[in-house]
Formats: C-alpha cells, structure tokens, sequence
C-alpha cells in the first residue's frame, strides 16, 4: 500500500505541473515513514502486543524493499514512455545517456527505500518496542 500510495502521489504533483518542484518529492519519504508506522503497528497487534526490536526492524525494511521496487518500477515504465518526464529533475547531465540514466535513479531509489525502511522501523521501534508504548528511559 506504501508503495501504490506514493505512486498515486507522484502522478498528482505531475498531474498538476509541479514535477520539477523536487522539494515535493521529499513527501514522498513521508508516505514510506507512514507505511512502516503502519505496518508494524499492525503486526504487532498480529502477535498479540509482542514485537521483538529485530522484527520490528526486518519489517520496516520489508515494507521500504517493496515500496521502493513498486515505486521504481512505475518510474522506469513511465520514463521510458514520456522519455523522462518523471526523472527529469534529478538528472545533471548527459553524461550516461538516458537509458543509464533510468536505471542508475532506479538503483538509488531501491536502495534509498531499503535504507530509510529500515531507519524508520529502527526508530520506530523505540516507540513500539514496550507493550505499553512508553518510551523507556
């Protein structure tokens, strides 16, 4: 869900012509910190209220690893269609061509959702980590 909820994202900020507007695109990030509260929120409540700080964890890179392959896949379909339409604000040069060019930002957003899954369920798990969701001291 993480990952269809940025692409819905993504496509209204081009919908309404501000793409090139990359400051935008940070909310992208909080959709991803949103998904993985709510993914591990809810199994946590799967396992009865008890989530080990692993587990908790292993879900939010779970939730960053699909999200960002989604996420990246609509990106380099919809590149490859409108020739870069999506992609056109991260790009500085010519350098690799546009192919490379798609797939190069296609690896840095997989990887950037891998990493930031797991930071975000890391820090999120300083809050769901006690049964009572206070956080220790």
């Amino acid at each position: 869900m993480t990952g269809v909820a940025a692409i819905i994202y993504i496509v209204l900020v081009k919908l309404l012509g501000l793409i090139e507007n990359v400051s935008l695109h940070f909310l992208v990030g909080i959709i991803l910190v949103i998904g993985v509260i709510l993914a591990i929120k809810s199994h946590k409540s799967s396992r009865h209220g008890k989530i080990d700080y692993l587990e908790g964890i292993g879900v939010g890179f779970f939730v960053g690893l699909v999200s960002a392959v989604l996420y990246t896949i609509f990106q380099v379909v919809m590149d490859s269609v409108f020739h870069l339409a999506f992609s056109y604000p991260y790009r500085a040069d010519e350098s690799y061509g546009d192919q490379q060019a798609i797939w190069i930002l296609g690896i840095t957003w997989i990887l950037m959702g891998i990493i930031l899954g797991a930071f975000i369920g890391y820090i999120a798990m300083q809050f769901f980590k006690r049964p009572d969701h206070k956080l220790s001291s």
